[in-house]
């Protein structure tokens, strides 16, 4: 019996030598795995953020643009509303270029 329960014994740590080997494999692969997506959401943040200040600049440009438009007597795009910009001289008053919409100033002689 002495050699059965050493055998058992020796089967049940051949069991758990296996069984934690597998566990430290599976953690290996989740913390890769989880490394990878941590890396792959820094790098989409980079991106994101790039994108941003490309999209700030695109409406600086419009902006300027549209002002620029609505200064030579034509008519420029809000980038809020997207109504018409234009030059508006009153009488007695500077002139001003703002959207006829949403009453945005975007310039004052």
């Amino acid at each position: 019996m002495s050699d059965e329960a050493e055998a058992t014994e020796s089967e049940a740590e051949a069991e758990e030598s296996a069984t934690s080997q597998a566990e430290t494999e599976t953690e290996a692969v989740l913390d890769a795995d989880a490394a990878a997506a941590t890396q792959s959401t820094a790098e989409l943040r980079e991106v994101i953020d790039e994108q941003q200040e490309q999209i700030e600049e695109l409406e600086d440009l419009l902006l300027d643009l549209s002002t620029r438009v609505a200064d030579g007597n034509s008519m420029g795009v809000c980038p809020d509303c997207h109504g018409p910009v234009i030059k508006v001289s009153p009488w007695f008053r500077s002139a001003k270029i703002k959207c006829t919409d949403c009453e945005r100033v975007f310039h004052e002689y």
